[in-house]
């Protein structure tokens, strides 16, 4: 029998790039909700809402700093974000599942990601941002710590690809870069940990 595309990769590579994709389906359908919370603004949609505007957060609405890691508008950077983040999951997948359980690989997600979501509200409140970079930074940050603690020596290939590609990805004017800065800190203890735990036979959550 012939297996599908998303078999070839972890039980958590599928079910995250399955999350990042429909973050836009969502986008699309609740951008037709009407929503307000704060008594002097108009009414506008729900998606407003669940992607991370920093005068909403600093207003004490904090849903957004865990629901704009899934939810993105349903325009072209919307798109392309999801694009992009979509096909680095798939791609590291295996880097991923090598490093992580499936446990580990969703919280070092979460974690990493609301991590460079708070980080990014040092922009003050009028950016707008969502999307699962700083998440996937983190996954990535973690795996260089991880196996840098487990065999006490930086695998430079390993090490080229992380700095590549946070290089790649955190260039342009509309990068939130202190949502990937945020992740990748917060991923290197992470990964530093797991690994510490499980040379030891003992695991970090």
């Amino acid at each position: 029998m012939r297996s599908s595309f998303l078999s070839y990769f972890s039980e958590a590579g599928r079910n995250l790039t399955i999350a990042i994709v429909l973050g836009i389906v969502l986008g699309y359908v609740f951008s037709f909700v009407p929503f307000s919370l704060f008594p002097n603004l108009p009414p506008t949609s729900l998606t407003d809402y669940l992607v991370q505007f920093n005068y909403f957060v600093l207003q004490g609405w904090i849903v957004p700093i865990f629901t704009s890691m899934v939810v993105v508008y349903p325009n072209s950077l919307g798109a392309l974000d999801v694009l992009f983040n979509a096909i680095a999951v798939l791609f590291l997948d295996r880097l991923f599942a090598n490093t992580y359980t499936r446990r580990q690989y969703y919280l070092t997600f979460i974690i990493t990601g609301v991590a460079g979501n708070v980080l990014s509200l040092l922009y003050g409140p009028a950016l707008i941002s969502f999307g699962a970079s700083g998440g996937i930074f983190g996954l990535i940050g973690g795996a260089v710590t991880a196996d840098y603690a487990r065999n006490r020596r930086v695998n430079p290939s390993l090490l080229v690809w992380f700095v590549f590609i946070f290089i790649y990805s955190s260039i342009g004017s509309q990068v939130d870069l202190f949502a990937h800065l945020g992740g990748v800190v917060v991923g290197l203890i992470i990964g530093y940990l797991i690994g510490r735990g499980g040379s030891s036979g003992r695991y970090f959550f």
